[in-house]
Parts: structure tokens; C-alpha cells; sequence
């Protein structure tokens, strides 16, 4: 340090405030020329807020409007001689802004979620955290939705509200030194208190046909929705909800036998899977009964009193039961169609001429069609097995209904395509008319060419439709003009024309015309030839047309050929006659020369026809 030792170092440690003005200044015992300033090991170049000054052995950094990055190890270096200064820029100590930029991030009935960001200031000022304020509207007092708490994050979910009313939100930051203005919320909030179930039905019954309520009742008021099966559920014909305070209702006014083993779920808005509170309602049927083999002797005694829907509870014992004629009578049960075994939870009883099926422990599974069997046979549930139409053609764009008998006009069927469930739309619907069930198809498409099934139980009636394209007929007359048009659903599709088989192309007489979604064939003047099948097509589907060409008011004309065809014009000796459908060519004195082949022709077909003369003055 020989030459150059300062004799006016940096102190240690410097600090200062956001937006002051900081000077550094060394002095040396002798100048230096290649003496310069660094910040954490950077050299520093005079700048618009650094300025870089040197008067004879004394040598000053200026930093103006000093910020946070400037913080940081500043250094003078000249020769081997270096001293430095740990230097810091804090920030003001006052409250910080308001936080800016609110957005309602998700909002159900009973919660909301409220997101922000920082204060944008122009200077950086510390904030240890937010605070967050509600009140409903019309009160004058708010309170804090966090309690005392002041939380870091820049989002809150507000829920578990006490009361059911509209709220409106405010926010402020907070630090060490103060609390910023509050930022308002805009708009008012609706939000309902979070509620606990008090009584539920757990487990619930009902018999197909009739009504059934399911009711749960809350610990406080709020809104719930109910489903089956995940399907959400809204009053109408089919349903009614109601709510009376804390206690949610919902009544199915005719309970479905697809209705077996539905799950109901009632759940308030904003909560979890764990807080749904689960409705479950079985029904257990007994509905096929046996046929006796001998209209003289019934096998089963009880058949018309036999208890054929039975309620079960879960966890609770069923059974089943019917008597027999003889009381040596073997008897078969079957669930849904299977033969039944006994099991550790099913056994089958005998007891004089009754014969049970008892299942000791009801679970879900168990829900279901259960039949008793003696002598192999049993009563079908369908009473025109034998006769019902099981090919059915079906014509494209038309009506296609497929229909069957059930023995008893309880029955509900199912239907289904190719194996799979059909429901209702609105091309598809199910009819009922006292015992005859039906599937009607609006408009028939080529889709729904396949095999249908009806099926009760165990039992299926199984139809196939085959889809046919509509034949139009069409009447064209010769020499004029016949257009034959289609339909197709996209704008953009293309078609071929066919002609008995043959693809066509544009000629002078057939053109192709596209007009939106209609596809046009042309046949500018037609002919005889022009008779036939036509067909449009688009991959594999086609419409096809049948054009018949019909006479109208045709242009005629004679020839004459001696030796090549000159056609024959009116002249004084010469006439052309029409009556009616008759077309008549007069020669009024013959002559020699008038001998010869004469042709009538319309189009390309014609009539020949030979004068030969006779007489002796010829």
C-alpha cells in the first residue's frame, strides 16, 4: 500500500432510506490514475443517478435516489489499496398502500374465494400481511373474517358463515408501522351458513308404482341439491323438491323398477365428497310366479295372493315364500334369471307345502327379480312371444316401431340397441298402451339398422330392422327438362349420380348443380334413354330415384328414302294429320315417284314403313 495509502477510509457499514442521496468519498495520500469504485465487484460507471468525481487526493461516489438494488458491498479500489463499506437502502417507515386488483376467484352458496395483488408503489415498502373484513349489507359494523389473524397469502376463502344474508368485502395491507386503506370489494355477496346434517334417511324403502319421500333435515338454513345415480334431480312431473326451513324434501311421484337399488345423494353447495350425506332405497321383487304343467292341477296354491313386491331393509332378514299344491313338490329360485344355491346368508326352507327363500343379511346386491319354479315351467313375462314381427324393414327418414305384449300391464321393459340401455331422445321414444310396450323411432337413420332387445327380467324378445333406402319415382316428359334433388346435412359434402350403376359425369344435356345443401342432377332435354334407376351417393349412404319418361307433346316427322332419308315437309299433294294420339302422313294423288321407304320418328325411335305401286297404268 506504499505509494497510495488513504488516510480517509469508508466506514463499515452505511445505510440509508429509499430515495435519499448517498456520497462515498476517499482521500489518498498521493493521487492515483487508475483509481475506481465497485459494487459487489462490479466496476460502476457514472450513470443518470451515479456520478464518479475526483478533486486533487479526494475521490467521491454519488448515488441519488438510492433503491433497494443498490444495496450491497461499495468499494474503492487505487493500486493495491482497497476499502469498502457494507452498504444498505431501507425502506421508509410508514404503512404500506392498499392492495389492488381483486378478483372473486369461485363463489358457491356458501363460500367465496377472494384473490388480490400487492400495492404497486413507487417505493418498496415492507408489509407483513393482510386483513380481511365483511358486513352484510345495511349493517354500519364489519367484522373480521379471520379473526385476529393477519394472513401472509394474497387469497382468502371465506365460508362457515353464520347467517344466511349478502355480504360485501373490504381488504387492507398491514406492517409494522401501520395499516393501509382499505380496498373495497366490488358488488355484494349472497352466502348461506355451512350446515350439518341433523337427521337423515340412511336406509329407505319404497314399492314400485307408488310415491316416495326422502327427507334430511339440517342444522341451519341453506340450499341442497338431490340426484340418483349422479343425475341431478329438479322438480317436474317426475319429481318435487321442497325445502321448509332447515328440512329439504324430495318426493318421487311414481317409483321405476328401474329405480332398484338407487343411490340418492343430497348435498349442500361447496361441500366435499366426506360432507354428502348418502340416501339409499331398495326394493326386492317376487313378481314370476309358475304356471301349472295341468290346467287341473295348479302347482302353486297361493299364486293370486303371494306377495309379489317385498320391502327389505339392509342388514335386516327377507324372505320369500309361496305354497305349493302337493307338499312333495320341488321347487327352483332364481335371482334375475341365475339359479340360486344356498349360501352362508340364503337358504331355502320347506315347511309343509310352503317354500321359503330367506336371506339373512339384506345387502344392495340383493336387490332384484327373483323367481319360484316348479316343473321347469314359469309364466312369461311376454304374451305374444311367438307372434311378435321379428324382421322389421325399415324405410330411411320414415317411422319404424318395434312392439310386444307383457303379460301384465305393471311390466316395465327395457330396450336395447345392439346391447346397449336405449333411453328417450328425441328421435327415440317408449311408449306404454295398457300391456303393449313400444319403441318408436321418429325418423329412421341408417345407424339405427341393428338388433333390438325387450327385456323384463330374465326374459327377451329380440328384433332386427334393416334400413332400406326410399325409392322416389319420378315422371319426366320428352324434351323437356327433369331435375332430381337431395339433401345432405354439411354444405361442404360432395355426391356421386349414378345411373343403373354407372357413374356420371357432366355432358351438354347432364349437369351436376350445388345450391347450399341441396345437390341437383339436370337433365336438360330428355329422351327415352334417359329412363332408368338413378342414385345419389355419399360414402356409403344413397337416395335413389326411379325416372319414367312419359310422351307429352312430342315433335314428330316423316322421311322419305328412296335411297338415303330426305325429310318430308307439307305440300299441296303432301299432309301431316294429328287425332289424338294418331299421327297420320296423306298422300292426296299418288304418283310413281312417291314409291319407297317412309319413317315416323320421334326422338330415336321410329316407325318404317314401304309404299310398293300397283295398277297397269303405273
Amino acid at each position: 500500500i506504499r505509494d497510495t495509502v488513504d488516510t480517509l477510509k469508508l466506514p463499515r457499514r452505511t445505510v440509508v432510506s429509499v430515495s435519499d442521496t448517498v456520497i462515498f468519498c476517499v482521500e489518498l495520500e498521493h493521487p492515483s490514475s487508475d483509481a475506481y469504485w465497485t459494487r459487489n465487484g462490479e466496476r460502476l460507471k457514472p450513470d443518470t443517478r451515479i456520478s464518479i468525481a475526483c478533486t486533487l487526493r479526494q475521490y467521491t461516489l454519488t448515488i441519488s435516489h438510492c433503491q433497494a438494488d443498490d444495496s450491497g458491498e461499495v468499494a474503492f479500489v487505487a493500486g493495491d489499496c482497497k476499502t469498502s463499506t457494507r452498504f444498505s437502502v431501507a425502506g421508509e417507515k410508514h404503512p404500506p398502500d392498499p392492495p389492488i386488483d381483486v378478483v372473486v376467484r369461485n363463489k358457491s352458496d356458501s363460500s367465496i374465494t377472494l384473490h388480490w395483488s400487492p400495492p404497486d408503489s413507487d417505493r418498496p415498502v415492507p408489509i407483513k400481511g393482510y386483513m380481511v373484513e365483511r358486513r352484510k349489507v345495511g349493517a354500519q359494523t364489519w367484522q373480521r373474517c379471520n379473526g385476529m389473524e393477519i394472513s401472509p397469502f394474497t387469497e382468502i376463502t371465506i365460508q362457515n358463515i353464520t347467517e344466511e344474508a349478502s355480504y360485501q368485502f373490504r381488504i387492507s395491507a398491514v406492517n409494522d408501522y401501520g395499516q393501509s386503506q382499505y380496498m373495497e370489494v366490488p358488488g355484494t355477496f349472497y352466502l348461506e351458513p355451512s350446515a350439518e346434517v341433523k337427521t337423515g334417511l340412511m336406509n329407505s324403502t319404497a314399492i314400485s308404482g307408488e310415491e316416495a319421500s326422502l327427507s334430511v333435515d339440517l342444522s341451519a338454513v341453506c340450499s341442497g341439491f338431490w340426484s340418483i345415480n349422479g343425475r341431478l334431480l329438479r322438480s317436474g312431473a317426475d319429481y318435487l323438491i321442497t325445502r321448509q326451513k332447515t328440512t329439504h324434501t324430495l318426493t318421487i311421484r311414481t317409483v321405476l323398477m328401474e329405480m332398484n337399488g338407487a343411490v340418492v345423494k343430497f348435498w349442500e353447495p361447496g361441500t366435499s365428497d366426506s360432507n354428502i350425506l348418502l340416501l339409499e332405497f331398495l326394493i326386492l321383487l317376487c313378481r314370476s310366479m309358475i304356471v301349472p304343467t295341468e290346467a287341473q292341477q295348479a302347482v302353486f296354491s297361493n299364486k293370486e295372493s303371494v306377495q309379489k313386491e317385498v320391502k327389505a331393509t339392509l342388514s335386516q332378514k327377507a324372505t320369500l315364500s309361496c305354497e305349493v299344491s302337493d307338499p312333495r313338490t320341488e321347487v327352483k329360485w332364481y335371482k334375475d334369471g341365475k339359479l340360486l344355491t344356498s349360501t352362508e346368508t340364503v337358504s331355502m326352507e320347506t315347511k309343509g307345502r310352503s317354500r321359503l327363500l330367506v336371506v339373512d343379511k339384506i345387502e344392495k346386491k340383493n336387490a332384484g327379480e327373483y323367481t319360484c319354479e316348479a316343473r321347469a315351467e314359469k309364466l312369461s313375462a311376454f304374451s305374444n312371444k311367438e307372434s311378435v314381427q321379428k324382421e322389421v324393414k325399415a324405410t330411411l327418414s320414415q317411422k319404424a316401431t318395434l312392439s310386444c305384449e307383457v303379460s301384465d300391464t305393471k311390466t316395465e321393459v327395457k330396450w336395447y340397441k345392439d346391447g346397449k340401455l336405449l333411453t328417450s331422445s328425441k328421435t327415440v321414444s317408449m311408449e306404454t298402451k295398457g300391456k303393449t310396450r313400444q319403441l318408436v323411432i321418429e325418423k329412421v337413420e341408417k345407424k339405427d339398422a341393428g338388433e333390438y332387445t325387450c327385456e323384463v327380467g330374465a326374459e327377451k324378445l329380440v328384433y332386427k330392422i334393416q334400413v332400406e333406402s326410399v325409392q322416389k319415382e319420378v315422371k319426366a316428359t320428352l324434351s323437356q327438362k327433369a331435375t332430381l334433388s337431395c339433401e345432405v346435412s354439411d354444405t361442404k359434402t360432395e355426391v356421386k349420380w349414378y345411373k343403373d350403376g354407372k357413374l356420371l359425369n357432366p355432358t351438354k344435356t347432364v349437369s351436376m348443380e350445388t345450391e347450399g345443401q341441396t345437390r341437383n342432377l339436370v337433365i336438360e332435354k330428355v329422351e327415352k334413354k334417359d329412363g332408368g334407376e338413378y342414385t345419389c351417393e355419399v360414402g356409403t349412404e344413397k337416395l335413389a330415384f326411379k325416372i319414367h319418361v312419359t310422351g307429352g307433346k312430342e315433335e314428330f316427322f316423316f322421311s322419305y328414302m328412296p335411297s338415303d332419308g330426305k325429310l318430308l315437309n307439307p305440300t299441296k299433294t303432301v299432309h301431316m294429320l294429328s287425332k289424338g294420339k294418331t299421327r297420320q302422313l296423306v298422300i292426296e294423288n299418288v304418283e310413281k315417284k312417291d314409291a319407297g321407304e317412309y319413317t315416323c320418328e320421334v326422338g330415336a325411335e321410329k316407325l318404317a314403313f314401304k309404299i310398293q305401286m300397283a295398277g297397269k297404268d303405273i
